[in-house]
């Protein structure tokens, strides 16, 4: 073989090699978009469970208090006070 019949045989290969590199980096860049947009799913969840226990965190505080024990045996289980009178009103059901 000749230079000339080798010099388009290098192109080839460099060309190949080339292809090879670059296929190799596809599946990679796809993980990390993916992973770039499941991190930012997972901080949507975190604040939103972040606020829920803050909620949380107050309804505790509430009831550690005599006046939120008194509210949430009212409001949960219609516990009334000794010679009060309770009525019901009829509401809107859905």
């Amino acid at each position: 073989m000749g230079r000339a019949t080798l010099r388009p045989l290098k192109v080839v290969l460099y060309a190949a090699l080339l292809g090879l590199l670059l296929a190799s980096y596809v599946t990679p860049l796809q993980e990390i978009s993916t992973n770039r947009a499941l991190i930012s799913d997972l901080r949507a969840d975190l604040a939103e469970l972040e606020g829920d226990n803050v909620a949380r965190r107050r309804a505790v505080e509430e009831l550690g208090t005599p006046e939120g024990i008194e509210r949430a045996a009212r409001e949960r289980y219609g516990m009334v006070e000794p010679g009060e009178e309770v009525y019901i009103i009829p509401g809107d059901e859905r």
